[in-house]
């Protein structure tokens, strides 16, 4: 006689095989559930066998990625993939990063790099001797002296460069700080140009000159040059300065 089973589509056992699958994804939708909302515990959480971890915004901007770099361009000279790390912020542009590169023939220490919103590197670890920063370049101050007529100066009518140096810009404004002189009697002015243009006031001769201002039309890690310039308005002597101190700094 036929059984209750026998009326199941399938017979009994293509139920019972049915019902196990459906008890499988079940148990796999409760599990993905409570990961939306999960702790863990003092042994921690371990990705191995070569997995990733990673982290998008609900945009789908990719903000952490840790585990091997896809590129074969950044595989190590034996072959493997390379391991890294890269942080980005929000909007998807790039924050952070651990890796080598070039990879293969040359060194493999990675090296962590941080970078501003177009990506240029302004601040990295020094990997060639493991000491360090590589950049930026820091530039430091140098012994002066404090006698004014041992400054760089001029007697002329018309602005005429006393002085000049070539910097590195790291960051968006520049403090530069020093003193002025007329020295032998009369009066002159002191001006400061950042490549070729005016750049601050104009200081009478024996002010002292403290200007902070942005550096205009040079990309991070571009090069600008200061100059200082003076002239004589009145008088037989001469028009003398010195910089003590320059430093660039954040907005």
């Amino acid at each position: 006689m036929p059984t209750a089973g026998d009326q199941v589509p399938g017979g009994a056992t293509d139920f019972d095989r049915r019902l196990k699958s459906l008890e499988r994804e079940v148990r796999e939708l409760r599990a993905a559930r409570r990961l939306q909302n999960a702790s863990v515990g003092s042994g921690g959480l371990r990705i191995v066998d070569g997995g990733r971890f990673s982290m998008e915004t609900p945009e789908g901007r990719r903000m952490v990625d840790i585990g091997a770099i896809s590129s074969s361009d950044y595989d190590h000279a034996d072959g493997t993939k390379q391991q890294a790390i890269f942080l980005r912020r929000e909007d998807g542009s790039l924050l952070f990063a651990c890796f080598a590169y070039p990879l293969g023939g040359g060194s493999e220490n990675q090296a962590w790099t941080f970078y501003d919103q177009n990506r240029n590197t302004i601040l990295a670890e020094d990997t060639g001797s493991g000491t360090g920063l590589a950049r930026p370049w820091l530039p430091m101050n140098t012994p002066t002296s404090m006698d004014s007529t041992q400054w760089p100066r001029t007697a002329a009518a018309s602005f005429t460069t006393i002085a000049t140096a070539w910097n590195t810009k790291w960051q968006p404004r520049l403090r530069v700080y020093g003193l002025t002189a007329a020295v032998g009697g009369g009066t002159g002015e002191v001006q400061l140009l950042l490549n070729g243009s005016a750049w601050g006031p104009v200081y009478s001769a024996g002010a002292t000159i403290d200007n902070t201002d942005t550096i205009p039309d040079v990309d991070i890690g571009g090069q600008f040059q200061l100059e200082v310039q003076a002239r004589r308005l009145t008088g037989a002597g001469t028009i003398a300065a010195q910089i003590l101190m320059m430093y660039s700094r954040q907005t």
